[in-house]
């Protein structure tokens, strides 16, 4: 036997089956508006099918038939008033033989006052659209032709104007071919104009095209719209209309989800940061204000778990991303005690490495994460730039994390600084030191681990139904029952392989780093800074806090997890107690002066050559020539030259004391006799310098 209501085609002939025996099959032709039920033999029908004269098709009725009707529509009423009709008569198969389907029509027509023309319409669509109620639907949903072009003529289409003057015109396709233009070389853009701009400029076009054409008669700016909406879907437009990145990160249809990609508790995290939006007071002086704070948090995409986090006042950088990182292998009950928090291990069970940390395209973009990634085996993946909708997780608890505190503390960050004139800027109502903030976000990610019910949850198809979806509880069943994949190393390995990596100089005068220089006790036993004979290499990989100059960290071979220690050399000691930010300041500011003093002694220099070159050339100028000499005759003559201008230099240059006014010098006596001594310093030139005859 044969499925009843199914359709077969014969040739361009379309028919359902409409009842079905072992000797006999009744259809109808769908198509035709005067067609009855057919009989046919079973075996004729079989010996069509078999010979390829007749196919199975699809009910191309199956969308009126399954359509919801609005509840109280006239479609509705229509319907139900043709069933109370059939709904006595249509099982009867005597329906389907001309000799009783005369009598049955004839009793309905008596009982409901309708004609016979009624009543043969009805069964008509009723066994040609499927055979069930709404198969009697009128054909509403075909009115109007909605979204269909029309076919103009000479008359304009659609309602008469009121207002306007003119009759109007039609959009035919040369108006099309216009509207085409302005659209696609307007509207289709980032930025574009309004609809009503575009169709002004379309209008300029359109008088160019059309100059016979009165105003009154131009098509409107309705047509345009209809057009617009008609021709181009809203899914073509949108993409044009808005930037590649703005339409991936918040209109693209979103076709997955993060926990796809997630094995297991501690396979994947993301990480990200963001600025608090509340002003905080330091510490030391409560009336200072210092600014917002940094949130960096790290979050477990299985279970939705905080494992990481870091508060402060380093901006988004790989410094603060690395205090995160570190902080997801930290021991949290010693953690939260530094902040006067008191948990137990089993209310942050998280001390441990992921396979894979997704962060933005910045701050773990580059060389100073492949020590880190090396070392451990987690696989550092960025996201495009500006696409925050990669990391949906961690973006999404930021603004949770924000709207958890801002009802309850003061200085939070409004539309403005003053909401009104005379009104308080809100930066004055800071209160909350960086401790009491940082304190304030413990507490929320505490409560969002341990009681934080996830009602968007994606759970896995093994996951049981009665588990609830609270991160911790998602976490720890992971462990015992998924890939848990999480890894531990120690604390100190890991912040040290987290740290910024750099090649630093090795000279005689120590290991040097952004100008400054350091020693260690491993480098002097190897002998790097002795003086001539040193045995060291040119360059070292070292590793480098950017909070402290203190100290650095040598990695004296391949191996990750040897490091030396380093101390700031004496000769660097104006650095002692400085971030490396300030060495790159004061460096800087240092280039800087040196640069400006070498250029202006470079100018004074050329004064100074010029100088020079002036008193040579007067001198040269004044000098007689030098000629008939012999080469010992010159140097006897020099040396007697030098004598005499030494003489003449020491009278010129001796101190001579101010003369004291006497009436009568005093009389020289001689202590033997004759003539008076000479008391001179005596010249001994001569002797100390060897300068007497050659011979």
């Amino acid at each position: 036997m044969f499925p009843v209501n199914q359709i077969l085609r014969m040739g361009d002939v379309r028919r359902r089956l409409l009842w079905c025996d072992v000797e006999q099959v009744v259809w109808i032709d769908i198509d035709s508006a005067t067609a009855l039920p057919e009989v046919v033999a079973v075996t004729e029908l079989e010996k069509l099918l078999m010979d390829g004269a007749v196919e199975r098709i699809d009910d191309p009725f199956l969308d009126t038939t399954l359509r919801d009707v609005e509840e109280g529509s006239v479609e509705q009423q229509k319907r139900d008033a043709a069933w109370a009709m059939l709904a006595d008569v249509a099982e009867d198969t005597g329906l389907l033989e001309r000799r009783s389907r005369g009598g049955i029509v004839k009793n309905v027509m008596q009982r409901h006052g309708v004609t016979k023309q009624t009543v043969y319409r009805l069964l008509r669509r009723y066994w040609q659209r499927g055979m069930c109620r709404n198969a009697l639907l009128p054909d509403y949903a075909n009115s109007g032709g909605k979204g269909k072009k029309r076919k103009p003529d000479q008359a304009k289409l659609g309602r008469p104007r009121v207002v306007r003057d003119g009759r109007g015109s039609n959009v035919t396709p040369d108006v099309e071919r216009v509207f085409r233009r302005v659209i696609e070389e307007r509207l289709l853009k980032e930025k574009h104009p309004s609809i009503p701009d575009a169709y002004a400029a379309g209008l300029n076009l359109l008088g160019v095209a059309k100059p016979e054409l009165p105003a009154k008669e131009l098509p409107t700016l309705e047509q345009f719209r209809y057009f617009y909406k008609r021709e181009y879907h809203f899914t073509e437009t949108l993409e044009s209309r808005t930037s590649a990145v703005d339409f991936a990160k918040d209109i693209r249809p979103i076709k997955g989800t993060s926990t796809t990609e997630a094995l297991g508790p501690g396979y994947r995290y993301q990480i990200d940061a963001t600025i608090a939006d509340i002003y905080l007071v330091s510490e030391h002086d409560r009336s200072l204000i210092v600014g917002r704070p940094v949130i960096y948090l790290v979050i477990d995409v299985f279970s939705r778990m905080v494992v990481g986090m870091y508060v402060g006042f380093e901006g988004p950088s790989w410094v603060s991303a690395m205090v995160a990182l570190a902080n997801t292998i930290s021991d949290k009950v010693e953690y939260c005690r530094q902040y006067g928090v008191d948990i137990d291990a089993g209310d942050w069970p998280v001390k441990g490495l992921p396979d894979v940390v997704l962060a933005d395209k910045g701050e773990l973009n580059g060389t100073k994460v492949e020590a880190f990634s090396q070392a451990f085996g987690v696989r550092i993946e960025n996201a495009p730039a500006r696409r925050g909708d990669a990391k949906g997780i961690v973006e999404r608890h930021f603004r949770t994390v924000q709207e958890r505190f801002k009802p309850y503390v003061s200085g939070v960050v409004e539309g403005s600084t003053s909401r009104k004139r005379g009104g308080r800027d809100y930066r004055l109502d800071a209160s909350l030191t960086l401790a009491e903030f940082t304190k304030t976000i413990i507490a929320g990610v505490l409560w969002h681990n341990n009681f934080q019910t996830l009602v968007k949850y994606d759970r896995p198809a093994d996951m049981p139904g009665d588990l609830p979806a609270i991160p911790i509880t998602l976490w720890n069943w992971g462990l015992a029952n998924l890939t848990g994949r999480l890894r531990t190393a120690p604390q100190d390995l890991v912040n040290i392989n987290l740290l910024p990596h750099e090649q630093a100089t090795v000279s005689e005068l120590g290991i040097r780093l952004f100008g400054c220089f350091y020693t260690c006790q491993e480098a002097f036993k190897a002998g790097w800074f002795h003086r001539g004979q040193g045995r060291r290499p040119t360059r070292v990989t070292v590793a480098y806090d950017p909070r402290s100059a203190d100290h650095i960290y040598i990695r004296p071979s391949n191996n990750l997890k040897e490091y030396w220690v380093c101390d700031l050399a004496d000769r660097s000691r104006r650095f002692k107690g400085m971030t490396f930010w300030d060495v790159w300041l004061l460096s800087r500011a240092e280039r800087r002066s040196d640069a400006n003093a070498a250029m202006e002694g470079l100018k004074e220099k050329g004064k100074l050559l010029e100088k020079i070159e002036s008193i040579a050339s007067q001198a040269e100028k004044a000098s007689p020539a030098k000629k008939g000499l012999t080469k010992k005759d010159l140097g006897t003559q020099i040396r007697e030259n030098k004598q005499q201008e030494k003489l003449h230099e020491r009278s010129q240059a001796a101190f001579k004391p101010a003369k004291v006014q006497q009436d009568k010098p005093a009389d020289v006596v001689p202590l033997k006799g004759g003539k008076p001594d000479d008391y001179a310093y005596p010249d001994m030139s001569d002797l100390i310098f060897g300068e007497g005859d050659d011979d």
